[in-house]
């Protein structure tokens, strides 16, 4: 069975996107193309959408200049109409069902998917609740999804808007889907119940399918080693973290914990953003890796930690989360996303009340301060990975939805045939 997977980028998002799921759908006889908007890896089943030459930079100038009309417009991923040339591609028109991953930023149509859907079997990736509001990617605190938005009190949360156009959007999306002949896949029952709770998605098919992560590559390694190589100092307790501003990573709540842990002495390896934390350097040992996209490098980094702390106000899956417990190490989240449930709190990972940097440092200083119960949440949490989160297993449950699309497909065009 021949799949075509349509993304933005290929590597950026390689874990969630399907393009590390390759070779186990291969094992499950399926397939697997990419048709992407950014390539920047050199596998030949990867595809550069929209890139034919002559036109190429005429495409990506068009497209640039259509996002600045839909920023001026207040509207977000509805005019880029080379979407409805797809069907031109040679790999959309072999391909046995294609699979939309993460169409939503800025260079393909959400208009485009009703007719689109026609064509082929299709499947869709939730991968954030972006689709069920008017603008945003997370509503955070705001319930208005629920009734139609409008009257946003975040215009500038991503993806931000001029004027508050959110009540058009979240029409135009709820169009989208009740005309598209669409299963919709979602990785946590976070997104699940939200999706249920939702106008926008109360004609979708929906499909609970989490993610996975190779296992054999992340496991539980020698830590002494990892520590030395990183330069981690003394036997201070070792936490791992993203250090990202943004208004769903809670990176100000980390911030807050941390100046609360005065009389702690820890080491804090972080990756993404440098600089965030200068102002603990001689309180706290601070190993900045910078954005990491080597996996031997950010596997060193789960193997040095004691823990990981992920303190999302908003967050649909998580992936860092279960790349920590794959490696044997427990994590510390907020309440109120779905990685309370990703994590299996409270039986391997910690969740704390949402927003709330006293008890986010209580937690804190109670793994760095009790080995014993880091090592029982580390064990119980690796086992949870191996029983969950397995590459094979995801791989194994979209090769199944997928035939079962497919083969649904089939028999309603074999209905209308002899309906005719």
């Amino acid at each position: 069975m021949r799949v075509v997977q349509v993304n933005s980028a290929d590597i950026v998002g390689r874990r969630f996107n399907g393009y590390d799921a390759r070779t186990y759908l291969a094992a499950e006889g399926i397939h697997s193309n990419h048709l992407v908007w950014t390539r920047t890896g050199t596998d030949p089943s990867v595809v550069k959408l929209f890139d034919v030459r002559g036109i190429r930079l005429a495409t990506r100038l068009a497209t640039r200049a259509v996002s600045q009309v839909e920023r001026r417009l207040s509207i977000h991923s509805l005019l880029q109409l080379q979407s409805f040339a797809l069907p031109l591609h040679k790999t959309f028109r072999h391909a046995d069902l294609v699979h939309y991953q993460i169409v939503h930023d800025g260079f393909f149509s959400l208009w485009a998917l009703p007719w689109l859907s026609r064509l082929k079997p299709s499947i869709w990736t939730w991968h954030d609740p972006f689709i069920m509001t008017g603008h945003c990617i997370y509503p955070l605190n705001c319930e208005r999804w629920r009734i139609g938005c409008g009257c946003c009190p975040a215009l500038d949360l991503p993806f931000a808007f001029r004027r508050d156009r959110t009540a058009f959007g979240f029409r135009q999306k709820k169009w989208v889907c009740s005309h598209a002949e669409l299963d919709v896949v979602v990785a946590s029952r976070h997104m699940l119940e939200m999706a249920r709770q939702s106008p926008i998605a109360q004609t979708a098919r929906l499909h609970l399918i989490p993610f996975g992560i190779d296992l054999d590559r992340f496991c539980p390694r020698d830590s002494a080693g990892a520590r030395e190589r990183l330069g981690v100092l003394g036997d201070r307790a070792v936490i791992f973290v993203r250090a990202f501003e943004s208004p769903f990573k809670g990176f100000d709540y980390l911030l807050e914990a941390l100046e609360r842990l005065s009389e702690a002495s820890l080491c804090i390896i972080t990756t993404h953003h440098k600089g965030l934390l200068n102002r603990f350097v001689g309180r706290h040992q601070i190993i900045e890796l910078g954005w990491v996209d080597d996996e031997d490098r950010l596997i060193e980094a789960y193997t040095a930690a004691d823990f990981f702390v992920m303190p999302s106000t908003a967050e649909a899956f998580g992936m860092m989360a279960i790349e920590a417990m794959a490696c044997g190490k427990p994590v510390i989240v907020f309440d109120g996303t779905s990685l309370p449930e990703v994590t299996f709190a409270p039986a391997a990972g910690l969740s704390v009340p949402m927003r709330d940097g006293v008890a986010l440092a209580a937690a804190i200083l109670r793994l760095a301060t009790d080995p014993d119960e880091r090592r029982r949440r580390g064990e119980t949490s690796r086992q949870l990975a191996q029983q969950h989160y397995d590459i094979r297993l995801h791989a194994k449950r979209m090769a199944d939805l997928y035939r079962s699309v497919a083969g649904r497909h089939r028999e309603g065009r074999a209905l209308n045939v002899g309906s005719a």
